[in-house]
């Protein structure tokens, strides 16, 4: 299961397709552009999180998701064609990226 989640979410940065998920009870769509392990050497994501009618309590912006706590990922046939402002392809918080765009 794990590493289907790796391909899938690698699979979404190279196509620059969105992702839809379940993190904390809440339910995100995002722009995914890095995938790699932390300092703490935890999987995460880092995404750039669209603003929704349907959840305006999430704010837009960068916020990276540990992969342990996603679930019902799904990847979405929209796509997004920019990075977003403040992207770091080599991010310090990073010790190790497997995938970015």
């Amino acid at each position: 299961m794990y590493s289907k989640f790796l391909e899938d979410l690698s699979k979404a940065i190279g196509a620059r397709l969105l992702v839809e998920f379940e993190y904390s009870n809440q339910k995100y769509k995002v722009e995914p552009h890095l995938l790699g392990n932390n300092q703490n050497k935890q999987d995460c994501l880092c995404a750039w999180q669209r603003s929704t009618v349907h959840m305006p309590e999430l704010k837009e912006g960068w916020h990276c998701f540990l992969l342990s706590g996603i679930s019902n990922l799904v990847l979405l046939e929209e796509r997004f064609n920019n990075t977003r402002p403040g992207y770091e392809p080599y991010n310090s918080s990073m010790s190790r990226i497997y995938y970015r765009i």
